[in-house]
């Protein structure tokens, strides 16, 4: 699965980036990773309008490259996501249920 992302402004502290074919379960994930990193002294997203697929994701650092800091996020949601498929997949096996791939 890959991720298409627009910058559409940058500088060396604040970035704005479009994601596109994500909506809020991304996007209010990625803020509250980002609002919760002390390298980051500002980060939301937005919606533009309920029938377009993407987000608009903004972030000001401390100084660090915004790319590389949502990079980290991104990369920090997709663990989190491994972490609970592994533990779902543990809790169904204890409960004796089996999944069919």
């Amino acid at each position: 699965m890959s991720i298409v992302v627009r910058i559409l402004e940058r500088s060396d502290n604040k970035a704005v980036y479009e994601i596109e074919g994500e909506d809020h379960t991304l996007g209010n994930l990625l803020e509250k990773l980002l609002v919760g990193d002390d390298r980051v002294s500002f980060a939301s997203y937005e919606n533009p309008h309920p029938l377009e697929n993407k987000i608009v994701v903004t972030i000001v650092t401390k100084g660090e490259p915004p790319d590389k800091l949502l990079r980290e996020a991104l990369e920090r949601i997709i663990e989190m996501a491994r972490e609970f498929r592994e533990d779902y997949l543990k809790a169904l096996e204890r409960a004796g249920i089996r999944l069919e791939e």
